[in-house]
C-alpha cells in the first residue's frame, strides 16, 4: 500500500524535475536577453514546482488514508 500510495509522487516527480530543468533553462536565457523578464521567468518556474507540490499533498494523503469529504 505504501508503495501504491508513494507512486504518483516519484511519478510527478521526476516528470516535474525534467520540465523545470526546462524552464529554468529559459528563463535564465530569457533573462540574459531582457532584463525586465525576470519576475515571469520567476513565475514560471514556480508554476512548474507546483505540480510536485499537489503530488507529494495527494501522497501524504493517501498514506494517511484521509478522506475528504464533499460539500
Amino acid at each position: 500500500m505504501l508503495l501504491g500510495a508513494c507512486l504518483p509522487m516519484a511519478i510527478v516527480g521526476y516528470c516535474s524535475a525534467i520540465a523545470q530543468a526546462r524552464v529554468a533553462a529559459s528563463g535564465v536565457s530569457v533573462v540574459a536577453k531582457k532584463p525586465e523578464g525576470q519576475s515571469t521567468a520567476m513565475v514560471l518556474a514556480a508554476l512548474v514546482e507546483t505540480y510536485a507540490v499537489l503530488a507529494l499533498l495527494i501522497a501524504i494523503l493517501m498514506i494517511l488514508n484521509l478522506k475528504i469529504r464533499k460539500w
